[in-house]
């Protein structure tokens, strides 16, 4: 668990602090940035967002110079509201920037998709033209915790069993007007949480979301952190 485990800090959240989450069961956390505005005693991961806010150079060279074991790719690029990138566009900045990086022994992970067949078929494009990873990067939101595995398993396979990092993951309905319970969201959060700690090819998993407030859609029995600025239920068993 102290391996895998990690937090997922919305650079947003700064009324709060990820030494909130200072402790033995969490190892390492990302922040969908190069920025590490944290002296948290934790294992910081870089992320190449997108072009459109972090020109790669740039990128590259701060990775080079934080001494990153690790980076994570871009955010969703299959999503408008994300990265928003095509798979052509995206391969030519990773060949010619990204991958030079693990020339120096640096991890790359895929650019971070989201649980639809826009965002598979985006990363077998991607990596069609040959751009390298050393593991995937998925994210899930939804209900069932044998759905949540099921599209785990079914992306770890289509793309040659490579290990696999959940980056963002966490129940929901997606609907304000008929939100999950919290019950719901505790069963799935120990029924998905166990089996990914058992499982060999899964390295690592972040929980979303470390913050307060979530947007009604995706409900705020998700929040890792409660009203007052503590750990909420779900975040101390986090």
């Amino acid at each position: 668990m102290a391996k895998k485990r990690g937090l997922a800090w919305p650079l947003e959240n700064t009324q709060d602090s990820p030494h909130l989450f200072a402790n033995a069961r969490l190892a390492w956390f990302y922040n969908w940035s190069s920025d590490n505005r944290s002296d948290v005693n934790l294992e910081f991961i870089p992320m190449y967002w997108s072009a459109n806010k972090e020109d790669p150079a740039q990128f590259a060279n701060k990775v080079r110079t934080q001494g990153a074991k690790i980076i994570l790719g871009f955010n969703e690029p299959e999503r408008r509201e994300q990265a928003n990138m095509n798979a052509t566009d995206a391969a030519h900045i990773w060949k010619k920037y990204i991958e030079p990086l693990a020339n120096e022994g640096i991890l790359l992970g895929s650019p971070s998709i989201a649980s639809t067949e826009e965002g598979l078929n985006l990363l077998e494009a991607f990596l069609s033209t040959g751009c390298h990873v050393d593991f995937l990067a998925l994210h899930w939101y939804g209900r069932g915790a044998d759905n949540f595995l099921r599209f785990i398993t079914k992306a770890h396979e289509r793309f040659g069993n490579k290990p696999v990092w959940v980056t963002e993951f966490a129940c929901t309905s997606w609907n304000a007007g008929h939100p999950v319970s919290q019950e719901e969201i505790n069963d799935f959060f120990r029924q998905a949480t166990t089996k990914l700690d058992r499982t060999s090819w899964i390295e690592r998993y972040a929980w979303f979301g470390a913050t307060r407030h979530l947007d009604s859609a995706l409900g705020s029995g998700n929040c890792l952190i409660d009203n007052s600025g503590n750990l909420s239920q779900l975040g101390q068993v986090y």
